[in-house]
């Protein structure tokens, strides 16, 4: 971590070693965790309106793990004894660790031709859906709650593109009554990780992985119109909330740009959904 200082010089203010140490600790036994091929690929930094509990900062690695920087708690962090440190200034620390979604499915088995709602004696059982994991990302984008992450794909010329956004449905739900876990989805799936306590909200999102056409040379999300506050003294909703603004403003779109062209992602509302 690094300062601009007046001089037009770069202050060094900290270093967090032992990373995978560290995301070891967080995710002990995890089979996604592998000391020669952990990497981390890219750098995110979160804005204030979207994370109220701190987060300032998310890596992502080169299998889709994401791992989540908050500045610490402990009380030596905020005035440095030795003088080294910016006053002021409160040391990052690994606070949480999302795994790779375990059950995604390889693009082409999105378009399977079984229907799960027809039925016939002579009517083979469908295969078992191909599992795939991403091993070899290149380039990432993280954008308020959403992340996309481009590896190459199987096929010269391609991209596969893996898309993650947080689950409304089941965020929602915490808390209600208790109803039996939704049907498999092709397009998209759901994974779970607890943390904390089991009194907090289970962070769950959805995740799918698509081809576009091309090698991905670079990501960005197009610029949203400013979320217009509630009336009175009600504050803003988070950034992430998107059942609080989507009647406010169309979906939210992102360029992908590769050495074929453009191509355009949008993510779905809750409202798209039902449409």
């Amino acid at each position: 971590v690094y300062q601009p200082m007046p001089n037009k010089s770069l202050h060094l203010v900290q270093t967090i070693p032992n990373l995978y140490k560290l995301t070891q600790e967080k995710a002990p036994g995890s089979p996604a965790l592998n000391p020669k091929s952990f990497s981390v690929i890219s750098l995110h930094p979160v804005s204030t309106t979207e994370s109220r509990s701190g987060i300032q900062l998310i890596a992502v690695t080169a299998n889709a793990m994401r791992l989540y920087f908050a500045p610490s708690s402990q009380a030596f962090s905020y005035y440095s004894t030795s003088g080294s440190e910016p006053k002021g200034h409160r040391l990052l620390q690994l606070v949480h660790v999302r795994l790779p979604a375990p059950n995604l499915l390889h693009p082409d088995e999105q378009s399977s031709p079984y229907h799960p709602h027809t039925y016939s004696r002579q009517q083979a059982l469908p295969p078992s859906p191909r599992p795939y994991s991403l091993t070899r990302i290149e380039n990432t984008l993280y954008f308020e709650g959403v992340t996309l992450a481009a590896q190459p794909g199987d096929t010269e010329g391609t991209d596969f593109m893996l898309c993650m956004a947080s689950d409304l449905t089941q965020i929602g739900a915490f808390g209600q009554i208790a109803r039996p876990p939704p049907q498999p989805q092709i397009t998209y799936n759901s994974y779970a990780t607890a943390s904390g306590t089991q009194q907090r909200t289970q962070l769950t999102e959805r995740a799918a992985v698509l081809t576009i056409p091309g090698r991905t040379w670079g990501m960005a999300a197009v610029p949203r119109s400013s979320i217009t506050a509630l009336a009175g003294a009600t504050p803003s909703p988070l950034a992430t909330h998107e059942l609080a603004y989507q009647f406010l403003e169309p979906p939210r779109l992102f360029y992908i740009l590769t050495n074929v062209g453009m191509t355009i992602l949008a993510k779905r509302r809750a409202l798209d959904w039902l449409k």
